[in-house]
């Protein structure tokens, strides 16, 4: 991993799992902070869910692994995305994974 900063964040939280009788670690990347900043306010608060956006990976630093990312967002938030209006809502989410990807994060 390239910018060891990513680790001091208190939005990032490594889950060790076992699933169908195999280990599965994943990250949860909590967002709403940088939805809030990015959104002025009007995201970022309330509720929330994991996104469907699955197609981001970091290294883990134990076991050099690239592990699967999920989203943590306001649910107000991923409800934009797929209502009526999703612009504004998209916008800030591509904001959002913008700055993730500078701190770490690939897209795969």
């Amino acid at each position: 991993m390239s910018d060891d900063s990513i680790l001091d964040d208190i939005n990032l939280t490594k889950r060790k799992t076992i699933t169908n009788g195999k280990k599965y670690d994943f990250y949860i990347y909590k967002t709403l902070k940088l939805e809030k900043e990015f959104s002025k306010g009007k995201f970022g608060k309330g509720d929330t869910s994991i996104s469907q956006i699955k197609n981001y990976k970091l290294q883990d630093d134990e076991s050099e692994a690239m592990l699967d990312v999920k989203l943590k967002v306001s649910k107000k938030l991923d409800d934009a995305m797929t209502g009526f209006t999703p612009k504004e809502a998209k916008k800030v989410m591509d904001q959002v994974l913008k700055a993730l990807v500078k701190r770490g994060l690939v897209k795969t």
